[in-house]
C-alpha cells in the first residue's frame, strides 16, 4: 500500500500520465491523478481513443498497480496528442467538483453528485456488477443509489451503499452524462418489450426492412454473444449486411459487413436501443453525431460482392479493416493486401514486428472498417514510417 501511495504522489506531483490497474480484472485506467486522499485517488480520465472523458475515484484496496511508462502509455501519449491535433469531440469541461485532499474523497463525491443529480457507476467489493445511477442521499458511512437500468426499465431499486464496500466510482464522462439526461426523463420511460428473432435462416426479410424503414437493430453473432453492433442497415446482398454503427454514446461507430449466416440472432426492439435512440437524438441536436476524422455518408453498392469489394477498396487506398475469420482465433487489424479472386494477406498493425496472415474471402465472418481506432492505426503508421 505504502508503494501505491508513493507512486500516486509522484503522479501527482509531477504532473505525470499513469495508468492505474485494478485487482481481480483486467481494466484499468488511464489518466493525471487530480486529488489524492488518505484512503482514494480521483484520476481525470481517457478513454481509448485519447480523448478526455470524465473521472473516476479508485480505493486503494481496489489498486494493484500504477505503471508510469511502457509501450501502452507511449501509444496513449500519441492518441492523447492526437485527439486534440485533430479536434475531436469531447464534452465541454462542466462546472469541476472541487475536492479537499485532508477530508473523505467518497464522502465529498458523493455529496456532489447528490447536488448535481448526475448519474455515477459505482463498483462494489464482492460483486461483479456495475451499478449505475443517481445519489439521493448521504450519511456518514454510506449513501443511497437509485439505481437505474438502461438495458431494462423494469429493473427499478434503491440501495443502501456501505462507503467500506465501495472500490469504484466512475463520474462526469460522455456516457453517463448522456445517461444523466435520459434519466431527467425518467418518469416518460415506457418499457420496451424486447424482440428477438433467432437465426432459422429468415433474418434477410427482417434485415431488408430495417433497410428501408432506417430503423434501428443489434445484431449479435454467433459464439460471441458478448459482443453486438448496433446500428442501421446501409447495404444488403449475397448473404452479408453492413451495417453504420452506433457507440455506447450513439456517436458515429464506423461500418461492419457481417456475414448473415454468422448472426445468432437480431433485436428489433428493447429499452437498450430506447436508450441509443434517446443518446442519438441529444447527438444530433447537439453536432456531435460524429468525430471530424470519419464518414458516416458513405453509400454501398447492393449489387457487388460486398466482402471482396469493401477488402479491395481498403488494398487500394491502405485503410485499415478488422477481420473476424473463421479460420483465427482472434480478430485480425491490419491492411489488406496481395488481394487475389479467393482471398487476401493481412499484414497486422498491433505495433510489433509486421506479420502476413492469408484469408479467404469465405472465411470472412465480420470486416470492420471506418471507425476511430482505424483511423488512429493509420496515423501510428505514418508516424512509424510504416
Amino acid at each position: 500500500m505504502d508503494a501505491i501511495l508513493m507512486s500516486l504522489m509522484a503522479a501527482l506531483n509531477e504532473k505525470l500520465l499513469i495508468n492505474v490497474y485494478q485487482r481481480d480484472t483486467d481494466d484499468f485506467y488511464t489518466g493525471y491523478v487530480q486529488a489524492l486522499g488518505s484512503n482514494a485517488v480521483i484520476l481525470s480520465t481517457y478513454n481509448d481513443a485519447g480523448i478526455s472523458d470524465g473521472a473516476v475515484l479508485l480505493t486503494f484496496n481496489a489498486i494493484e498497480q500504477v505503471e508510469f511508462a511502457g509501450a501502452d502509455l507511449d501509444d496513449m501519449d500519441f492518441r492523447i496528442d492526437l485527439a486534440e491535433r485533430a479536434h475531436f469531440l469531447t464534452l465541454e469541461e462542466p462546472a469541476t467538483l472541487k475536492f479537499d485532499p485532508t477530508q473523505d474523497l467518497l464522502q465529498q463525491l458523493a455529496q456532489q453528485a447528490q447536488a448535481s443529480q448526475q448519474v455515477v457507476m459505482v463498483i462494489l467489493a464482492d460483486d461483479d456488477s456495475f451499478l449505475e445511477g443517481q445519489i439521493t442521499s448521504v450519511f456518514e458511512d454510506r449513501f443511497t443509489l437509485s439505481v437505474f437500468n438502461k438495458y431494462n426499465y423494469t429493473d427499478v431499486r434503491v440501495m443502501q451503499i456501505d462507503c467500506s464496500d465501495v472500490l469504484v466510482v466512475e463520474f462526469a464522462g460522455l456516457d453517463l452524462f448522456l445517461e444523466t439526461q435520459l434519466v431527467a426523463q425518467r418518469a416518460h420511460l415506457v418499457h420496451q418489450k424486447s424482440e428477438l428473432h433467432l437465426n432459422n435462416g429468415q433474418l434477410a426479410p427482417i434485415l431488408a426492412d430495417a433497410e428501408k424503414s432506417g430503423a434501428m437493430l443489434a445484431a449479435i453473432p454467433r459464439d460471441n454473444e458478448d459482443q453486438f453492433y448496433i446500428g442501421t442497415v446501409k447495404a444488403l446482398n449475397h448473404g452479408v449486411v453492413v451495417l453504420s454503427l452506433l457507440d455506447m454514446a450513439a456517436q458515429f461507430g464506423g461500418y461492419v459487413a457481417l456475414r448473415i449466416a454468422a448472426l445468432q440472432s437480431l433485436i428489433t426492439a428493447s429499452d437498450y436501443l430506447q436508450t441509443i435512440a434517446f443518446y442519438r437524438q441529444w447527438d444530433e441536436a447537439h453536432d456531435f453525431t460524429q468525430q471530424p476524422v470519419l464518414n458516416a455518408d458513405r453509400d454501398f453498392d447492393n449489387t457487388a460482392e460486398l466482402i471482396p469489394s469493401l477488402v479491395s477498396e481498403a488494398a487500394a487506398f491502405q485503410r485499415v479493416i478488422r477481420v473476424r475469420a473463421a479460420t483465427e482465433e482472434d480478430h485480425l487489424m491490419g491492411i489488406p493486401q496481395e488481394v487475389s479472386a479467393t482471398g487476401f494477406v493481412m499484414r497486422l498493425t498491433d505495433g510489433g514486428e509486421p506479420e502476413n496472415v492469408p484469408v479467404a474471402f469465405d472465411d470472412v465472418l465480420e470486416l470492420a472498417f471506418g471507425h476511430i481506432f482505424a483511423y488512429i492505426a493509420e496515423e501510428t503508421l505514418h508516424q512509424d514510417g510504416r
